[in-house]
């Protein structure tokens, strides 16, 4: 039932087989998402103004390239120096335990070796 919905709500080419539903997409994005001799024909451009038009629209898509790995890279970074951040004060952590630690079974030694009158 949901496999026929699927299917006629969205025209995905779908099938069923077993407990596994698998669906396959054909997904055109960017400049390749455009049929340029349709729009020639449809807007009566001239092939200098087609051409014009592809290349505006690849800058385009450059650009918003570079906007999305400038804002993954910072997104990175933030998540870089968090975590460097985080690993430092667990270090830091860490090291105050240790010490405490050391410190505590010296002093818990001293009285337990004085108590035995071995000091």
């Amino acid at each position: 039932q949901l496999l026929e919905q699927v299917e006629q709500s969205s025209g995905i080419n779908a099938e069923y087989g077993g407990n596994r539903l698998r669906v396959h997409l054909n997904i055109d994005v960017g400049e390749h998402a455009n049929d340029y001799k349709q729009i020639q024909a449809k807007e009566k451009l001239s092939e200098l103004q087609l051409r014009v038009r592809q290349l505006l629209e690849q800058v385009e898509q450059i650009t918003k390239e570079q906007n999305y790995q400038r804002t993954r890279e910072e997104r990175f970074r933030f998540t870089s120096e968090t975590t460097n951040n985080r690993v430092l004060w667990w270090a830091v952590a860490q090291t105050s335990i240790l010490i405490l630690v050391g410190a505590w079974q010296m002093r818990h030694l001293k009285g337990f070796f004085e108590a035995k009158k071995l000091v």
